[in-house]
């Protein structure tokens, strides 16, 4: 007869195995609810007038869009910072600006769980080592941040900036979520390459935009994405899809590459409704 420890250790490892298997079910069906529950009328008003990118989309892409925000609205938590109160519109913009980036892509951004909405730009304390090896106070103000891989803060009067300056290749939400689809490292949308194939061509079109920097000639990219290969992939997301045809005009492999990441062909969305509207 097997004595009371035994048991216990093996109703605990069943309880375990239930657990691993139940939880990845109960998610999906968690998250199928969710898509079928379709977005309120305020939510969709918001992501027309707060997310130009998204006036573009095909409307089968539309549908899918706004299928992934339900789920992301519904399993992250929105936290306001300095008395901020987080409003269904900030919800809606700040996960449609998200899901842009997965509509081509697999995940539901899994390991995030929270995102910090300040009213404006937020002041952040780092420690710095400089060369001689003396560790530093570092003070400096955001207007984003990924923070590891469970949390990422935006200020909300940056967030509407694109709205309010659509066409400009900024977008704090896009650069922030670019960085955190970076670090989770899921590969790419499309294709048979492997990432690092990929990677290697990313870096040569980072050091493109290296050499014209330190030339001094005009870029394209805002110069910030020459700071390192992470800020050149976040920069490059937000002209991916909030100026793609301009990217694509003035560097075809890059944009080729990011296409090739996101699954996704913004240029065409852009051509698609210029002709509809002549006609």
């Amino acid at each position: 007869m097997a004595s009371a420890p035994v048991i216990a250790i093996a109703l605990v490892a069943i309880g375990v195995l239930a657990w691993l298997v139940g939880a990845p079910l109960w998610r999906a069906r968690r998250r199928a609810a969710a898509m079928a529950r379709p977005l309120p009328t305020s939510a969709l008003s918001a992501i027309d007038r707060n997310v130009p990118a998204v006036r573009h989309l095909p409307p089968e892409l539309r549908a899918r869009l706004e299928s992934l925000m339900a789920v992301f609205i519904a399993e992250k938590e929105f936290v306001g910072c300095n008395g901020l109160v987080v409003t269904d519109e900030m919800r809606a913009t700040i996960a449609a600006m998200a899901c842009l980036l997965v509509l081509g892509r697999r995940g539901h951004y899994d390991q995030l769980h929270s995102v910090l909405v300040y009213p404006t730009a937020f002041w952040v304390e780092d420690e710095v080592e400089d060369e001689a090896g003396v560790v530093e106070k570092r003070r400096r103000v955001l207007s984003g941040e990924a923070w590891e891989s469970s949390r990422i803060i935006l200020s909300w009067e940056d967030v509407l900036e694109a709205a309010r300056c659509p066409g400009e290749g900024y977008n704090v939400a896009l650069h922030e979520f670019a960085h955190y689809l970076d670090a989770e490292g899921l590969g790419l949308g499309a294709g048979e390459r492997t990432v690092a194939e990929w990677a290697d061509d990313l870096a040569r079109e980072f050091e493109a935009l290296l050499d014209a920097v330190d030339r001094g000639e005009y870029t394209f990219l805002d110069p910030y994405a020459a700071e390192d290969e992470a800020e050149f992939f976040a920069v490059t997301t937000e002209d991916f899809f909030e100026r793609p045809t301009e990217l694509l005009a003035a560097h075809p492999r890059l944009y080729a590459l990011l296409a090739e990441f996101y699954a996704l062909d913004p240029a065409t969305w852009v051509e698609r409704r210029a002709a509809t509207e002549v006609r």
